[in-house]
């Protein structure tokens, strides 16, 4: 099997067809319900050039809409600098721009005296709603109607996992620019071959390498253990195993799920940790990064999240750069030059499929491309030669 072509991660004009082939109709994880404690919350969630905003209604519930006034389109809600969290009184969004004002569930109901239309429908200039789903305590948002319902997705390879409603945020979310195409922060999240080559002289560990199941579905997962002492590790390292050592009841492993397209949740002896890659101009993404955790407050539990959260932030600054290097690589290959992808590299195969499925037409095919690489192969020496 061969990998997408490099025109797939240097082409500024997939952008639209991505957004509607594969992120609009997707669950995209926006925050924890302990986010929106209250009536007249709200959240907003940006997303391949779209906005959402999330609110929470009189009743308890969730209404999403577009973040988007029917009047002229300006934006509703910015919400603070890092959270996206807002609050809207009487949970009532007014527009800053013209004064039009929608209730929580999305209905236009003011609109400011001296503002005069000939034959105005109020009706039909309600906000653009949205599908809002949530799973033990996490919710999500679809700009367009999803392909599954989300219950049915994680419930198939997260089935056993606690419900998460009690947890609470524990670090600002953090987002953090990368120099490279989206999927390619996505396949190297799911690739296990760079482990013990990108970082080969310091690399702290706290787990064994992720190595996902095979599954029909648009969700993975995958089980690891906490990694033994090795030659690159940390202070950091150390010290969260010998933690989990001295709390022996907590399982000393982590849990791993990939949702399609975009999203990796890790559920550790410390919390869930959410990584999210959002998709920007040509070349460019974001790694969102969020971290919730339950309520115990002890020195030990602190110290755990602490160094659990030191070792990934130097590994996210590692693969940013990483990444940066593969996406610069991509401009001295040939538009459709492809890689082959290693028969255990069950992830990377998984979310390549998923592209090419979703993409039909977009992305050359396959044996196409292994007929070229072959005509231009040249024979390589084995190590044994």
């Amino acid at each position: 099997m061969r990998g997408l072509p490099a025109s797939c991660y240097l082409d500024a004009t997939r952008a639209p067809l991505e957004y509607s082939a594969i992120f609009a109709p997707s669950w995209q994880f926006v925050c924890h319900v302990s986010d929106l404690p209250a009536s007249g919350t709200a959240v907003r969630f940006d997303c391949s050039a779209r906005s959402a905003v999330v609110l929470r209604t009189k009743a308890g519930g969730l209404q999403g809409f577009r973040n988007a006034c029917r009047h002229r389109g300006a934006r509703l809600v910015d919400g603070d600098v890092h959270t996206g969290l807002a609050f809207c009184i009487d949970g009532r969004l007014r527009c800053p721009y013209h004064g039009w004002t929608y209730d929580e569930s999305g209905a236009l109901v003011g609109i400011p005296a001296g503002q005069h239309f000939d034959e105005f429908d109020a009706d039909a200039h309600s906000l653009h709603p949205l599908h809002v789903a949530q799973w033990r305590g996490l919710v999500f948002v679809a700009f367009q109607a999803p392909r599954l319902a989300l219950e049915q997705m994680l419930d198939a390879v997260a089935g056993a996992w606690p419900d998460l409603t009690s947890l609470r945020r524990v670090i600002e979310p953090r987002a953090t620019p990368c120099a490279a195409d989206w999927k390619l922060a996505c396949e190297h999240m799911l690739d296990t071959a760079h482990f013990d080559i990108a970082r080969p002289v310091l690399k702290p560990r706290l787990f064994a390498p992720v190595m996902f199941e095979w599954g029909e579905g648009d969700a993975l997962r995958a089980t690891a253990e906490v990694a033994t002492a090795g030659p690159g590790d940390t202070w950091s390292s150390r010290v969260y195993r010998q933690l989990l050592r001295d709390r022996q009841s907590i399982p000393a492993r982590a849990e791993h799920v990939f949702l399609w397209p975009n999203l990796l949740l890790q559920l550790a002896p410390d919390g869930l940790s959410i990584l999210q890659v959002l998709p920007g101009a040509t070349g460019q993404s974001t790694f969102r990064e969020l971290r919730y955790a339950g309520l115990d407050s002890s020195r030990e539990m602190r110290l755990l999240r602490y160094t659990h959260q030191r070792v990934r932030r130097q590994a996210l600054a590692a693969d940013t750069r990483m990444l940066a290097r593969v996406q610069q690589g991509m401009v001295a290959l040939g538009a459709d030059e492809t890689g082959p992808i290693a028969s255990g590299e069950v992830g990377l195969r998984w979310f390549v499929e998923r592209c090419r499925a979703r993409l039909p037409g977009a992305v050359p095919a396959p044996s196409t491309l292994a007929t070229r690489s072959r005509s231009r192969r040249r024979t390589v020496p084995s190590a044994a030669t």
